[in-house]
């Protein structure tokens, strides 16, 4: 549980295991800051029009003026709530990480929209773990925060995919509309494999962390290939999200 992040710490096992439940509450608040902030601007509103109609504000559900409001309610509930669990950096980051991406259209540019993504997924895994440990971060979790940041960095547009029409019309760059669909699923092919390598020979891991990095990298490479339209392209996204979270995982199973 956790074993090889605990590198000094001075959290036992348990201590770790009993956190558990924090860290994920923690995480869950947080990520609510990106999902309202992300979700309610106009030119969001128009591309999920496109995209994913069913969500709250293109489907009338919820008006650009309540989630706003949402939004102030759930930022200082996740400054409380970190500041309690001793996590003083993640609600805040996140927050700023956001403003820069939505409200300053960071996200117009493709790279800096993959660092602005990566920063606050790097930020919220970081106060994530701060929750674990008691307030403190090991080194060699900084180590592995900053290892899976590049493998999000290289690998998160294939959010991207299943997007480029939503993309196209509300007038954002991203990796394959300048690049290329071939280029950027060729790049995602290489990227995805690599770090599936690289991040279980970090911590040494057994056959059954190899086999199930390397395995699922491989099959998700081969998907990511495969040109089947914008149904199969979402398919393929919700299993990058799959992919990196069994990345994540690899030290909390000591695989």
């Amino acid at each position: 549980m956790g074993i090889g992040l605990d590198d000094g710490s001075g959290s036992s096992k348990t201590e770790i295991a009993l956190r558990v439940p924090l860290m994920i509450a923690s995480t869950c608040v947080n990520l609510l800051i990106a999902d309202f902030s992300n979700q309610r601007l106009p030119d969001a509103i128009v591309e999920d029009g496109v995209n994913k109609p069913w969500r709250p504000m293109p489907s009338k559900r919820l008006s650009p003026t309540e989630a706003r409001k949402g939004l102030k309610v759930v930022i200082v509930t996740a400054l409380l709530l970190d500041w309690t669990l001793g996590n003083y950096t993640a609600a805040a980051s996140m927050a700023v990480f956001c403003w820069l991406h939505n409200d300053l259209a960071g996200s117009m540019g493709i790279w800096q929209r993959n660092a602005l993504n990566t920063a606050a997924i790097a930020s919220g895994g970081c106060g994530g773990l701060m929750v674990l440990f008691g307030g403190e971060l090991p080194t060699k979790a900084f180590h592995w925060a900053v290892i899976t940041g590049a493998a999000v960095m290289t690998t998160i547009h294939t959010q991207d995919l299943p997007d480029m029409e939503g993309d196209r019309a509300r007038g954002r760059m991203t990796v394959p509309l300048l690049w290329g669909d071939v280029t950027t699923r060729i790049g995602l092919a290489i990227a995805i494999p690599f770090w599936s390598a690289v991040c279980p020979l970090f911590w040494g891991a057994s056959l059954l962390g190899w086999a199930a990095s390397l395995g699922t990298g491989l099959i998700l490479a081969i998907m990511i290939l495969q040109q089947r339209g914008q149904e199969w392209d979402e398919i393929c996204w919700k299993s990058w999200c799959g992919w990196i979270v069994l990345i994540f995982m690899l030290p909390v199973f000591g695989l």
